[in-house]
Order: C-alpha cells, then structure tokens, then sequence
C-alpha cells in the first residue's frame, strides 16, 4: 500500500504525469482534496480536476510521507493513513511546505493489480470549536458561528457514503439491540429501514446465520474484553433468504445515555470467500471425477482420525486398466474412472471419504467402522456392481482389487496406508479382483476366478 501511493505521489506531484496517475486508481475513485471544489466521484472527473490544476501550476512539487500506518480488510482490501508534506520545487530551493492528512484506500483488482478507490486530504487543525462534530474554520465575511444540525447531517451523510462499506452499531447486551446502522448496510441486507426493525424487533443477532451465531457472539465479546476492538468474518441473512459472507470490524464505544455499545465496518467479502473457497476445492478436488484427490483425502481422513477412534481404509486398483484406454481410447479410461468415482460415492456414507489417488488408484475410509464384516460386504457390493457397470469395455476384462485395513487403537493414517497397500499388493500378486485385509490372510477371491 505505501509503495503504491509512492507511486501515485511521483507520478502526480514530481513527474506531474497524468495518465501515470490515473493508471493507479479505480475507475469508481472517489477523492476530496483540501479545495472547496476538489471533489471526484470517478476517474473521469478526477482527470478534469487535475488537468485544470497542472495547466495552472507545471511546475514539480517535492513530497515526503511520515506516520504512516494502514489496515487491511481481507486479503483484497487495505487502508493507511499519513501525513504529507509538500512544496513547490525541489531539494533545497523547494518553496513552503504545506503539511497536509491522506487516508486511502485501495483494491486488489481481477488483473491482480492494486488501485486506490477513495482518497481524502485535508488539512490539519489544531483547534475544534466548542462542541463541533468537524472542526471547521469559517470565513472572514461569515457569521463565524459553528454549523447547525442540518448542516452537519448532510455533512455526516455524504462522509457515509463515501465509506466503501457498511456501518452498523449495536448495544452490547442481549440481542445486539440496534443502535446505528446506515443506509449501505441496509442494501448489503435488502431492507428498508422499517423492514429491517420489523422483521428483527431490531435484534441484530437475528441476521447472522444462525450457525455462526454462537461463534461471533464469542469471538466479539473476548475480543473487546482484551483489546476494546475486534474483527471477525461471518455470514448475514438477506432479505431474499439468501447469505453473504461480510468482514466486521468494530470498536467498543460508550453511549450518550451511558450504554456500552459497539460500532463497525462491514464490507461485502462475498466474492473473496467465493473465490477461496474455489481455490480450496481445486486444490483438494481431483478434477475429472469430482471427488477428493489424495491433498484432500489426506485433510479429511485426519480430521476424521482426530474425532473418532475407529475407521478402515481401502485402497483400491482398477485391473486390466491399461487395456481400456489401448482398446477402447483415453475418453472410455475417463469414463471408467468416473464411472468407479460415482459407485464409491453410492455406496459410502455421509462422513465416509472417497478420493482418487491418481491413476486409476482410488480411496476409501469408512469412518467409525471397524467391523470386518461390514468392511467386506461394502467391499463386495463395490466390485459386483462396478463388474455390471464395466460390461461394455468386456474386451479389457476390468476388475478391482482391493485392500483393506482397519484401524487399531491409534494408529495414524501413514500406518494404515502401509497396512493397505501391503494387502493391495497381495491381491494384485494373486488372482486379482478381489480384497484382503492387512493381516497375513489369504486374499478374498474376486471376479477372476
């Protein structure tokens, strides 16, 4: 991020140029300057604004950065904040500095590019006026009286909407009752105002996904007990009935009436989490078949090891596989695979692991079940049925063999692979097509007999 405005402020400031500039920023920019009329709700307004500024000052401006600091929202979303000091000219013959505040922010774009979106200078006071919300210098000719409500409600209103995402504050006791939300996060969420408070009683907890309640009930409380702030990811309820994933950053405040309560950022993280959850499944999914390949199996079956003692693994082996794709071609071997793939998946059940090794070498884990018999029938049922499904490729005589370990008291999964694959090799080295356990017993006969 500091590397990107670097950028910005060579290209805008000392080289003074413009097209440079605008290549580092969004096309949705949104920039307030220190001028009355230094406003840009895009980049082609931007554009307007700085050709008219570098038409009446050419020259290169010198600038140095200090306190600076930012934050960043996910993986695609960061914000920093510094002071700017700058003056005509350069090195030691610069003019005047003016010291100036930026907050940015900026977003990874689909090219993988960052580029700012939003950009506010203004300058540093060291005096607030009474009771002012902004601290505000008035004009010579004015009343020099501070702004009225209207004024700095239009004012808070349009400082809102420049926020690129929603705000929403909640009383910290049961419920999270409503206490602030604006007009961003009701469109996140698809209600009017009336419709949010009717269909919650204006409980905020009513919109996380029940799922994930209890999660971020706990994970804000601890968070604000041991630092006064917090940020967590969870998904919130539509109107629609549908889900989005959102980013919530928040921080403890107290009331005017004295009540603890806490105010937050929330952005759309939606397309994030999609697109994470798609790389997740890329990496773990075997492409062809649909199911888990071995990065996968190995995650799923280690979890399931940690929750339960008991389980039995199958290794198993396509016979004669070569001559599907010699006799019939390459596209009737995927078919086979995927054929198998979907028979694995018919006869497991919820909880059970099917994944393909690689090859025509595929995986099974039968959680919670030691028993051998059960292990056998399943075993059995597996290959009768993939023998009928295979009747067309007959010229390949296809069959599967497999071998088979049942886990004994903690064994990990590299002990019962090894136990597997020593069975698997007995089978493979006997008759084919057909099973044996990982102890020193002969193996099942199969469908060459």
């Amino acid at each position: 991020m500091r590397r990107l405005l670097e950028m910005f402020f060579d290209a805008y400031l000392a080289e003074r140029d413009l097209d440079r500039v605008l290549s580092m920023v969004s096309g949705c920019i949104l920039s307030v300057g220190t001028g009355v009329h230094e406003v840009a709700r895009n980049r082609e307004e931007l554009r307007r604004l700085m050709e008219r500024e570098f038409q009446e000052i050419s020259e290169p401006f010198s600038y140095q950065i200090s306190d600076y600091t930012e934050a960043a929202f996910g993986e695609d979303l960061k914000s920093a904040f510094c002071r700017v000091e700058t003056s005509l000219g350069s090195g030691e013959h610069g003019g005047p500095a003016f010291e100036t505040r930026l907050t940015a922010v900026a977003r990874k774009e689909e090219d993988g590019r960052w580029k700012l979106i939003s950009l506010h200078m203004s300058a540093p006071s060291r005096e607030q006026e009474g009771e002012e919300f902004f601290p505000l210098k008035y004009g010579r000719r004015s009343a020099g009286r501070p702004i009225g409500e209207r004024t700095e409600r239009k004012l808070i209103q349009m400082m809102s909407t420049m926020l690129p995402g929603g705000i929403m504050g909640v009383y910290l006791e049961e419920g999270f009752p409503l206490y602030v939300i604006n007009d961003t996060m009701l469109r996140y969420l698809g209600y009017t105002y009336e419709e949010l408070v009717q269909e919650t009683g204006e409980e905020m907890i009513r919109i996380i996904v029940p799922e994930d309640r209890e999660r971020v009930e706990k994970t804000i409380r601890e968070s604000l007990e041991s630092a006064g702030e917090y940020e967590t990811q969870y998904r919130v309820i539509r109107k629609d009935g549908t889900s989005m994933w959102i980013l919530d950053k928040g921080n403890e405040v107290l009331t005017e009436d004295g009540r603890k309560a806490l105010i937050s950022v929330m952005l759309d993280i939606s397309e994030t989490v999609g697109i994470q959850e798609q790389l997740r499944r890329e990496a773990q999914e075997d492409g062809l078949t649909g199911i888990l390949n071995r990065k996968g199996a190995l995650c799923s079956i280690e979890k399931a090891l940690a929750g339960s003692g008991d389980g039995t693994l199958l290794l198993m082996d396509i016979d004669n596989f070569k001559k599907v794709n010699d006799t019939y071609g390459h596209m009737a071997g995927d078919r086979v695979l995927v054929m198998l793939a979907e028979i694995l998946q018919k006869n497991m059940r919820k909880g059970d692991v099917v994944a393909r090794l690689g090859g025509d070498e595929f995986l099974a884990y039968l959680t919670g079940c030691s028993i051998r018999e059960i292990a056998s029938k399943r075993v059995e049922s597996i290959e009768e049925q993939f023998r009928k499904a295979a009747e067309p490729y007959s010229l390949a005589n296809l069959t599967v063999s497999t071998g088979i370990a049942v886990r004994k008291d903690e064994s990990t999964f590299e002990e019962l692979y090894r136990e597997a694959d020593r069975a698997l090799y007995q089978v493979k080295n006997g008759k084919k097509g057909g099973y044996a356990f990982g102890e020193k017993e002969p193996p099942v006969p199969g469908g060459n007999d």
